[in-house]
């Protein structure tokens, strides 16, 4: 018998629906960097058959839902990744950067597509597809036959070609290629300025809108292990946090007068000077109107580190201030920075967050943290505020998961009064935004 997902896909969970804008403006990856290069795509028709995965509505007693095919045509965002470069819109930000139309510009592409050279498309494959299964799954040349038998072991299924979606890391590191952002994904203040909206990342309310297509039932724990939000989320905030330090490893912070403004937070800037929203601490410490970094990610890291490993975390915030220190200093700083807080994150945290499983009690504490930290430290700071909405929703959900009781009555309209507050950047007000963050640790019994 199939157990649902509960409230991650379900009931009041549904609230963070407002930010389904995101998936829709933001699709993943097009080509995984770790495919063997003589691997073909072969096409979602190739995985869409009636007996496969295009079935219209679950198999009972079947391992897999079988209507994975129809779950991402009709509701994933990522279907139609490449059918919103195909709109006015689309075409006057990419004309604005000099690309031509938005559906043929590489720089588009290379998130909006499986854009996958001709040489490695198989017969059935469809660029108008968007992102298939294949951007995830991995090429399906040598997978597409053997994955019908199954596999006894994970080696085989890597063997086969498959990527290694089971692991929340990996997967972290998949979805936040494009939806933070790397080497091969880039997205700049310039192509901002032109219209893109900010990219914004969480791993498990992202997969909640993507929306699953699959169920966390008694054969799927067996195979992949157990779902967990409050893990998923630490692993998110690892990979985007990575992601970013990367980015201000590669880019340089000046030239001339201008710098690359991408690598400073928007909305420390974008705001009205009369909000009331300015605050010294968001930028380590450095003097008043010092522009922070957009490291929202990595400063989401430090209640779960101050929570799970408080030596490790005065060690994250002693590097994180000496980041913040070197972007004013000069790019040989902030790169030695961000290498040892990049080794911190791979070596240390990445496993830690892996394996950690959090008690009712730890993640009402974590939640009571961040909850504090936005309305103190970070206070009137939107960037933060977005991510706290999806951090406090993910966590919140995880603590009812775990008191395995219903969620209190009064949780869901605390976390829907939570996600209105940051539907608006130019409306947002830090005090509603604190009153609605203290009725969600009310509604959670603190």
């Amino acid at each position: 018998m199939r157990q649902q997902q509960g409230a991650r896909s379900s009931g009041w969970r549904c609230g963070v629906r407002g930010l389904l804008w995101l998936l829709c403006s933001l699709s993943a990856r097009p080509l995984l960097a770790d495919a063997p290069a003589g691997d073909r795509h072969l096409g979602v028709a190739t995985c869409a058959g009636s007996t496969c995965h295009g079935a219209t509505r679950p198999f009972a007693g079947s391992a897999i839902r079988q209507d994975e095919y129809f779950i991402w045509q009709r509701q994933d965002p990522h279907a139609g990744a490449l059918r919103s470069l195909q709109t006015p819109e689309a075409d006057a930000i990419s004309r604005r950067l000099g690309m031509g139309p938005a559906a043929s510009a590489e720089n588009c592409l290379s998130c909006h597509a499986e854009n996958v050279p001709a040489a490695l498309r198989g017969e059935r494959f469809v660029a108008d597809d968007g992102i298939g299964c294949e951007s995830c799954h991995g090429a399906s040349e040598r997978w597409i036959g053997t994955h019908v038998k199954g596999y006894r072991t994970d080696d085989e299924r890597l063997a086969a070609g498959l990527h290694a979606t089971w692991k929340p890391a990996v997967r972290a590191e998949l979805c936040a290629s494009c939806h933070v952002g790397d080497a091969d994904h880039r997205i700049d203040h310039r192509t901002m300025a032109a219209g893109h909206p900010p990219l914004l990342f969480e791993l498990d309310t992202f997969t909640a809108l993507e929306p699953p297509h699959w169920d966390v039932d008694d054969d799927y724990r067996a195979r992949k292990g157990d779902a967990d939000g409050a893990r998923d989320w630490a692993v998110g905030q690892a990979a985007a946090a990575r992601r970013v330090l990367a980015k201000l490893m590669r880019t340089p912070v000046a030239g001339g007068l201008m710098p690359e403004l991408s690598l400073f937070d928007c909305n420390a800037c974008h705001h009205g000077t009369r909000a009331g929203r300015a605050n010294a601490e968001r930028n380590g410490g450095m003097p008043v109107g010092t522009p922070p970094l957009a490291d929202t990610p990595l400063v989401m890291l430090q209640p779960w580190l101050d929570l799970i490993d408080p030596a490790m975390a005065a060690e994250w915030r002693r590097h994180w201030t000496a980041l913040h220190a070197a972007a004013s200093d000069s790019r040989e700083a902030l790169q030695r920075e961000a290498d040892a807080m990049t080794r911190l994150i791979d070596r240390r945290i990445v496993p830690l967050a892996e394996r950690s499983r959090l008690s009712p009690l730890q993640l009402r504490q974590l939640v009571a943290a961040i909850v504090t930290a936005a309305g103190d430290r970070h206070r009137g700071d939107f960037s933060h505020a977005e991510h706290t909405a999806m951090a406090v929703s993910v966590l919140a959900t995880a603590w009812s998961e775990r008191q395995r009781t219903p969620a209190p009555t009064a949780l869901k309209p605390a976390l829907d009064a939570v996600y209105r507050e940051v539907q608006d950047r130019d409306r947002f007000s830090p005090a509603r935004w604190t009153d609605s963050l203290k009725a969600v640790i009310s509604a959670l019994g603190g």
